[in-house]
């Protein structure tokens, strides 16, 4: 076990908890606690799959908020969801305990490590997977932690006994400035956070800052296809800064698609214009693509030999809810996703049009109200990809409602672009009616979201 590691958590007092533990980045961070013998436990509103496991592994979970809950702990953990309302909260400032942003915890854990932080709008929860897996193959034991559950570690987050800690970084709401990575991975940069922000200027920034906290002997891998990425490389002058892409003719790690199919995809792979090698992939869509060439160069940075990088993404499984396939029903495909970006909506909706013979029926549910408020028209053009769009109503994830926001501003841009077939849908089992009625052999019923749609997929397939 790396001494400097253990040291760093000894640093946090033994009884922890977490105030909202169900979510993604809290459960991983909760159970790396737990595993490193720290006493945890925690709370959340809703009973989840992240909750069970927990328990699963021996930590006490409570559903609901109760002031009694932080009796005998010594400092409780939050994330930027949790409001400074919060009864828990409330009950352990007044008793003095110690309160740390999940954050703070992340970095203290990550920084003195040999981190590897991957950000970026869409892609970095697969990037940051596959990363991972490679590092577990190559024999460096990585500690994770990711923002998604990746079927090769069976979670979202693995305590390991090596130097590296490679960890999905959260920019909305600027945590991902308080890490110190040895390596920082920027996959794109979108407009997504601009309410944290004030603007796209900002977040870009932001990003700059991100990629200037590199440790002196470390090193940067960007995409250099995304016109965000090549803003932000315009606002000063990186070292060891390394790029990869599909389209950019001057990026140093270059992939080109060889063939496509269902399963995955093949692709070839230059390295300053030199042949390295053909790598093959059990994932589909040209995005999976990019995102493993940002793997790829990483692991050839770090002297990683090129097979054992390939041998680790022919044998990468995928995460849960990206592109994740449920089953079957009448014969159409099941598919979920967590696209909830129009820019991955899109992509997602294309690479179920690559591999669908019969129609495609999307059920989105737009999450959070000031991101639809703000790309409302832009959901619905990238929903245009479908043959038939069933709207569910906006998942809030904890924001209070906004006064004419809701999921009817899609549907009228659907409507008055002249989009013949769209349903709104009160409940996932309207939303699961109008999808059994109309599926037939051939087509791919695809449910997209990044909250609770996915409901839809597991009633059509029971």
């Amino acid at each position: 076990m790396n001494e400097v590691f253990s040291e760093s958590w000894s640093i946090l007092p033994r009884r922890l908890h977490f105030i909202g533990i169900g979510g993604t980045g809290m459960s991983g961070l909760a159970l790396l606690a737990h595993e490193r013998g720290h006493i945890v436990s925690g709370s959340d509103l809703v009973e989840n799959e992240a909750v069970r496991r927990l328990r699963a592994r021996g930590v006490q979970v409570f559903v609901g908020h109760r002031p009694e809950q932080v009796e005998g702990v010594e400092a409780v953990v939050v994330s930027s969801a949790i409001p400074p309302s919060n009864e828990e909260l409330v009950a352990a400032r007044e008793k003095g305990l110690l309160v740390l942003h999940r954050g703070d915890v992340l970095a203290l854990l990550f920084n003195p490590k040999k981190g590897i932080a991957v950000a970026g709008t869409h892609g970095k929860t697969t990037t940051t997977s596959m990363i991972s897996l490679l590092l577990e193959v190559a024999g460096f034991s990585p500690t994770v932690l990711v923002g998604g559950e990746l079927e090769d570690i069976g979670g979202n987050a693995k305590s390991g006994r090596g130097e590296f800690f490679v960890a999905e970084t959260d920019e909305s709401d600027g945590s991902f400035l308080k890490l110190h990575p040895f390596c920082a991975v920027v996959t794109n940069i979108e407009d997504d956070h601009v309410e944290f922000y004030g603007s796209m200027e900002e977040e870009k920034r932001a990003f700059a800052r991100f990629l200037g906290n590199v440790k002196e002997d470390g090193f940067r891998v960007v995409c250099g296809d995304h016109p965000g990425v090549r803003d932000v490389l315009g606002m000063q002058n990186f070292s060891s800064l390394i790029t990869y892409g599909m389209e950019n003719p001057e990026v140093q790690y270059r992939g080109s698609v060889i063939a496509k199919g269902e399963e995955g995809s093949s692709f070839e792979v230059f390295r300053r214009n030199r042949r390295v090698a053909v790598f093959s992939l059990r994932v589909p869509g040209s995005h999976n693509v990019s995102n493993a060439l940002a793997c790829i160069a990483v692991g050839m940075e770090l002297g990683i030999e090129v097979g054992v990088i390939a041998r680790s993404l022919e044998t990468f499984r995928g995460v849960k809810r990206r592109f994740e396939r449920l089953g079957t029903v009448n014969g159409a495909l099941v598919v979920d996703d967590y696209a909830h970006h129009p820019t991955e909506i899109r992509t997602v909706l294309q690479t179920a049009r690559e591999q669908t013979p019969g129609r495609i029926v999307a059920v989105f549910q737009p999450h959070r109200y000031t991101r639809t408020k703000r790309l409302y028209r832009e959901m619905a053009r990238a929903l245009e990809l479908a043959d038939y769009v069933v709207l569910l109503p906006i998942y809030s994830a904890g924001e209070p409602a906004i006064p004419g926001v809701s999921t009817e501003l899609v549907a009228r841009v659907l409507v008055d672009s002249g989009f013949p077939h769209v349903h709104l849908a009160s409940t996932f089992e309207e939303a699961a009616a109008i999808c059994l009625r109309m599926a037939r052999e051939g087509d791919t019923i695809l449910t997209v979201g990044a909250g609770d749609v996915w409901k839809v997929g597991t009633m059509l397939t029971a």
